[in-house]
């Protein structure tokens, strides 16, 4: 009696997991597809080496997951099309990325703008970011 219930239990678990599970993967997708398109931008670019979004990611360069709120779009893709000499260098330049890549990886970075933190990255005790 007692298997005959946990059977029971574990296929109807089973099957509304399932059941929902495919439900939700046919829920629309809530990232635009220049969002998604910028997202392969970053990953394609291996920008993850260098910079952070949500702390996670390499040291060398900024935490960009608010990059937008200080930055306006217009200067960003500037900035990724012709890229200026990183500092310390004097010869190594940004990696240059052409205008319609450009603009993919702003809508991304606006997107990830716009997912809550709850306050990260945190602040220094002067108000600067802790890079």
């Amino acid at each position: 009696m007692k298997l005959r219930i946990f059977l029971l239990l574990s296929t109807l678990s089973f099957v509304l997991f399932l059941a929902i599970t495919l439900i939700s993967s046919r829920l629309p997708s809530p990232m635009p597809e220049k969002a998604v398109a910028g997202k392969i931008v970053w990953q394609r670019n291996n920008c993850i080496s260098c910079h952070t979004l949500f702390g996670h990611g390499g040291y060398k360069a900024d935490d960009l997951t608010h990059i937008t709120a200080k930055e306006k779009s217009s200067y960003l893709i500037n900035y990724l099309v012709q890229p200026p000499v990183m500092r310390p260098n004097k010869y190594t330049h940004h990696p240059a990325l052409d205008e319609a890549d450009a603009k993919n990886l702003v809508q991304y970075l606006e997107f990830v703008h716009t997912i809550p933190t709850l306050g990260w990255p945190p602040l220094l005790d002067n108000g600067s970011e802790n890079l």
